[in-house]
């Protein structure tokens, strides 16, 4: 037989009233002020150990029972998840405790630095082209919001960039509906985006910057690298989170469709990521070289966006606002 001493609660109220437990194969009976019971055991559901409170036995009829007394646990309830008792003996030890803490912070770095954008990457590879390009009208809509007005460029000179972004992404044959559009956004200055799906926004400050079409096209071609690596879709999951994640990749619609009415403001405030900027410069020098326009034409542009923001303090290209230094960009452009 085992003894313990233990508090007793009737399911009706919150007062507890301490009593003696005998217990031994088959049954407990418990015994105090105004309390007298027999239950078998078979009928107690053991709660598992949470640190160092107190163990929960459940009885019938919302009745329960709170003891400290493992060994008397054990000894009447040897069937209790043994991976349990492992765990509260552990949560019990400090040097145990400090190290799970450090694991599962490890693991919460893990998830953020690489499980989040791999699981992003793999969502974003996931959405439809339709529904990406819907998402870039929503982000344009967004975008002409801000202040954008529709450009003040001659109608020729459109037509003329516009020409020159089709020579560009003609034969990319990816799937992606490219597309230029032109804004007048005195707010942001000297900009461009890549909206998802393939429409690129270039601003007039940019195109006034520019000192000829070559330097405009090596803009146009990084902003064509974010689009086939599809970053805007990948930054927006990445922003909103594991939610979005879970939504995209199990085809939880009606999520889905919630989180994509927040993903153009997040497209159109965050700036890129060191990598992606850096994977969107790679693909524009190689692409620039296939249409015979030389890298340098970006470092050209870059030198002369960073004196733009100096001079003006205005939110200039993102990926010139962003993690890598502008002056090792304008190297590896030079040196290609």
């Amino acid at each position: 037989m085992v003894e313990f001493q233990a508090l007793y609660y009737d399911g009706k109220s919150s007062a507890s009233r301490p009593v003696r437990v005998r217990g031994w194969t088959g049954e407990l009976e418990i015994s105090g002020e105004g309390v007298r019971a027999r239950v078998p055991t078979a009928a107690v559901k053991v709660e598992p150990p949470i640190g160092a409170t107190r163990r929960i036995l459940q009885l019938p009829e919302g009745a329960q029972l709170q003891t400290a007394d493992e060994a008397a646990i054990a000894a009447l309830f040897p069937e209790a998840n043994p991976l349990e008792r492992r765990i509260h003996r552990l949560e019990r030890r400090w040097p145990y405790a400090v190290a799970a803490v450090l694991v599962v912070g490890l693991v919460a770095w893990w998830l953020v630095v690489y499980g989040v954008p791999i699981a992003a990457r793999i969502a974003a590879e996931s959405v439809p082209i339709d529904v990406e390009a819907a998402l870039g009208e929503r982000t344009l809509g967004t975008l002409d919001g801000m202040g954008c007005a529709p450009s003040t460029l001659s109608p020729a000179r459109v037509s003329e960039l516009r020409a020159r972004f089709a020579a560009l992404t003609r034969g990319l044959d990816d799937g992606f509906r490219y597309r230029l559009e032109l804004r007048s956004c005195r707010a942001i200055g000297a900009n461009a985006f890549a909206l998802p799906a393939g429409t690129i926004v270039m601003t007039d400050g940019l195109v006034k910057l520019a000192q000829n079409d070559d330097e405009i096209i090596a803009v146009l071609a990084h902003e064509v690298g974010h689009v086939r690596h599809r970053h805007g879709l990948r930054l927006a999951f990445q922003s909103l989170g594991v939610g979005a994640l879970i939504a995209t990749l199990f085809g939880d619609a009606a999520s889905l469709s919630t989180i994509i009415v927040a993903v153009p403001s997040v497209l159109v405030q965050t700036g890129y990521s060191r990598a992606f900027e850096e994977e969107a410069d790679r693909y524009a020098f190689v692409r620039l070289k296939e249409i015979g326009i030389a890298p340098r034409h970006f470092a050209d542009i870059l030198r002369r966006l960073e004196a733009s923001r100096g001079a003006r303090g205005e939110r200039v290209l993102d990926y010139l606002s962003s993690h890598p230094a502008t002056e090792k960009r304008i190297e590896r452009a030079l040196a290609q």
